[in-house]
């Protein structure tokens, strides 16, 4: 099935779908269609379980005090549940959107507020853990082979997060710390995938001088011999991602979105992003001590 494709001279092919799929996740941000729950920009949660009185969105909109009917955003949990987000408020107005929930509902409904001063600290915090991450990734794999194949696991890496958070904008979903979580496991993930590839590379390849011809070649070799196992091995685990996603409640079903938009992204990194850019970097990298060489 696999014999003939050729993974490493057809890279236009393959970072072409990349980059159609990363421009349209790029647009839905520019459009601001990215949402930032409240663990990054502050705001107040209020979550009501079990309901004894089913109301649609827009009932429930009508039931909230008027100063946050229009910037409430109202999400429906499974059958009987409910969340609504706000804008930060003070004690007076968190009770009385608290009463108003419980009153229209016939429910508990319990409160989390975040200030946006410590929205601001967790974001840079998750930000500094997902760099700190991809900094380690690249020490640990130019200790293990070298940096060429670091920065191609950098490509797959940066490919697979800005695929995942691109999708997230496609479709609406709110980022929040169970995102991170998710980007990280997906980091985690992608990179297993992209190491079987490169130890094969590494076996097969000869001990002699490098050769581009050559090398493509063993890449190719390399991955027809282990690009069914990832397959396999990502299908298996979307199974029951998937399932995740359809059955799971909100939180559930944010991080299994992630899962399944990220294990998908870097399975395909691994085989169509990681090993191209390795091939590219090298015979650039060939090219330029050639020609240093040649000026000596």
């Amino acid at each position: 099935m696999f014999a003939r494709v050729d993974f490493v001279r057809r890279w236009r092919l393959w970072f072409a779908i990349s980059g159609i799929l990363l421009a349209a996740g790029i647009l839905a941000i520019a459009l601001g269609r990215l949402e930032f729950g409240i663990d990054f920009q502050g705001g107040v949660q209020f979550t009501a379980t079990d309901a004894s009185r089913q109301l649609d969105e827009g009932e429930l909109r009508d039931r909230l005090p008027s100063f946050v009917e229009r910037e409430a955003v109202i999400q429906r949990l499974g059958d009987s549940g409910y969340e609504v987000r706000t804008p930060v408020l003070d004690r007076q107005q968190t009770n009385r959107v608290q009463r108003s929930m419980q009153e229209a509902l016939g429910a508990e409904v319990s409160v989390t507020s975040v200030s946006p001063s410590f929205g601001e600290q967790v974001r840079d915090q998750a930000l500094q853990a997902v760099a700190a991450a991809l900094l380690i990734i690249v020490f640990f794999i130019t200790i293990r082979y070298e940096f060429a194949f670091a920065l191609a696991a950098m490509a797959a890496l940066v490919h697979d997060i800005l695929m995942t958070v691109g999708f997230y904008a496609i479709v609406g979903r709110e980022v929040n710390l169970v995102t991170v979580v998710a980007v990280l496991t997906v980091l985690g993930y992608s990179l297993y995938d992209t190491v079987i590839i490169f130890d094969r590379i590494r076996e097969n390849s000869p001990s002699v001088g490098y050769n581009r011809r050559r090398f493509d070649e063993v890449i190719n070799t390399s991955i027809r011999q282990v690009i069914r196992r990832s397959i396999y091995t990502s299908v298996s685990t979307l199974i029951p991602v998937t399932a995740l996603l359809i059955f799971g409640r909100s939180t559930l079903a944010d991080f299994a979105f992630a899962l399944l938009v990220g294990i998908a992204a870097g399975t395909y990194s691994s085989i169509f992003i990681a090993s191209p850019v390795l091939s590219l970097y090298k015979a650039w990298r060939a090219g330029k001590l050639g020609s240093a060489t040649r000026a000596a």
